[in-house]
């Protein structure tokens, strides 16, 4: 019999089941810096829930699936090819942004190709749910938080101001005269936003079978969860003001978090039950919502050849994604607490650090310096180091483009700037900024390198660890950020040059104590 219409000798469940299994070893890397993602970050920490919510779905679903006739659909084989090279580099350049997105994405177009699109049709909710497990993009979260967090803290305020308090507000501070309450980002409401969003995903799939009354029910998630969050803040500021600071931390303040959430359900199912006093289309929801249970006997084996193929994709691609973790980490001797205090005439002092905000900037080593030169002016030096610079996606550099507008800083301008004439990289093509904050106006550099490759653009350093990941090419890596506050009298053009002659002697510096320090096992 020929291969391309020869049956497997086991049933669907079981080559579906031994996919799953290939799929979860090839993208191993990824997956584990996803588990890293939902212990380190409260605002993920339901996570594990989803795929669990996933696979129960899949249960429910398990007789009806099985009596679909498997139609493999070669059609898909480009799509699942770009996608899978999509991911390679995502897994190779450590770019969970790129890498974790396509999960679901994958699933569903390896369902295709190997069984069918009919059955991978079946197969987008609950697989498509999925999606709720992975953390979105860091800018994308940095600007809705930002602005949730906002949105929160004025409704705060008017339910303070409501109860007959004196309450004053700047910014992300509200002052109630005998206490002071800081709205940090893990009060901007996200941790209600991303678990509600999926909770009304999964209650409109569920429960409801109208597609405009599923629609109504997922875009009343986000009204709901910035009213909880600014009712979670009036109702902190109330208790604080009543029972000092204590009420407002700990214990009572994650009380009160979760205690909120349940009133967000609540809110939910409410709006669900309101949306039942109105009629259903009769085709509309019989459309929406085929029969679940199967009503013919279970289909036959599905094809080999497809089968075989979507195999040989996945052994393949674990060859590749699992490389990396061969690599061992490369020493630094000394860590960066010996990065030199002289460079070139430059002399300086190595500043404190903050072992939390250098764990979440991504960075396994870190160096503050401030630097003066003969005449007396200032640089501020930041370097963060990363010897296992093929991070399984677990964490990784931040840009400052979002890190500095989240801390406070107004961007004035940004834009790539290159310095000529660098000892070390010839022309060194750099990210500039020019922000505002505390009263006073900063231009900041900050470009990423690995032994051999310099960028200014975060993305661009993630294709160059991707080329060291396919050459085997061990590698560390490398944030530099320098600063210049632009003193009184100066401007930024003189801030600007006073940062390109330091850059130019940080740059011989850098590489010698690189080359005398990093071991490469």
């Amino acid at each position: 019999m020929n291969l391309a219409v020869r049956p497997l000798p086991v049933p669907l469940p079981a080559a579906a089941a031994f996919l799953t299994l290939l799929f979860l070893v090839a993208y191993w890397p990824p997956l584990k810096g996803l588990a890293h993602v939902w212990q380190s970050n409260p605002e993920y920490s339901y996570g594990p829930l989803i795929p669990a919510i996933s696979l129960y779905l899949l249960w429910k679903r398990r007789e009806g699936l099985q009596a679909i006739e498997s139609a493999p659909s070669w059609r898909v084989l480009p799509a699942l090819g770009a996608a899978l090279l999509l991911s390679l580099y995502g897994v190779l350049g450590s770019s969970g942004n790129i890498a974790l997105p396509l999960i679901p994405v994958l699933l569903l177009l390896f369902a295709a190709f190997c069984f069918g699109i009919p059955l991978a049709r079946r197969l987008i909710f609950p697989l498509g749910f999925t999606v709720f497990m992975i953390p979105i993009p860091a800018v994308l979260e940095r600007t809705l938080g930002m602005y949730l967090k906002s949105v929160s803290t004025s409704l705060g305020e008017s339910m303070v101001r409501a109860c007959g308090l004196p309450v004053f507000v700047s910014g992300n501070l509200i002052d109630l005269g005998v206490i002071q309450l800081q709205v940090v980002d893990a009060c901007n409401g996200l941790g209600y936003l991303f678990p509600l969003i999926a909770l009304g995903v999964l209650y409109a799939g569920v429960f409801e079978r109208t597609p405009w009354k599923r629609g109504c029910l997922v875009a009343a998630t986000l009204p709901i969860a910035v009213a909880v969050n600014g009712l979670r803040l009036g109702v902190t500021g109330l208790l604080a003001h009543r029972f000092g600071r204590a009420a407002a931390e700990g214990f009572f303040h994650d009380f009160t978090g979760w205690v909120l959430f349940v009133v967000a359900f609540a809110l939910l199912a409410a709006v669900g039950r309101l949306l039942a006093l109105f009629p259903s289309s009769a085709v509309g929801a019989a459309a929406a919502a085929p029969p679940l249970e199967p009503t013919a006997a279970p289909a036959g084996n599905p094809p080999a050849a497809p089968f075989a193929v979507g195999v040989l994709l996945l052994v393949v691609t674990a060859a590749f994604t699992l490389r990396t973790q061969a690599l061992p980490p490369v020493q630094l001797k000394g860590g960066l607490a010996s990065f030199p205090t002289e460079i070139g005439a430059w002399r300086g002092a190595a500043l404190p650090s903050d072992a939390e905000t250098v764990a979440a900037s991504g960075a396994q080593d870190a160096y503050n310096g401030e630097y003066r030169d003969p005449a007396g002016r200032v640089v501020f030096l930041y370097l963060g180091y990363r010897g296992s610079a093929f991070l399984e996606n677990e964490n990784f550099f931040h840009s400052p483009t979002v890190c500095l507008p989240s801390g406070g800083y107004r961007v004035v301008t940004e834009r790539q700037r290159e310095i000529a004439g660098d000892p070390v990289w010839g022309r060194l093509r750099l990210t500039e900024m020019v922000i505002e904050g505390e009263g006073a106006t900063m231009v900041v550099y900050f470009w990423f390198h690995t032994k051999s490759r310099v960028t200014g653009n975060k993305s661009v350093n993630r294709f160059h660890l991707t080329l060291h990941a396919l050459a085997r090419d061990n590698t560390y890596d490398l944030f530099v950020r320098p600063v210049a506050v632009v003193a009184p009298g100066e401007s930024v053009a003189d801030a600007e040059a006073r940062l390109d002659r330091f850059v130019r002697e940080l740059s011989r510096t850098e590489r010698r104590f690189l080359a005398e320090r990093t071991a490469f096992l």
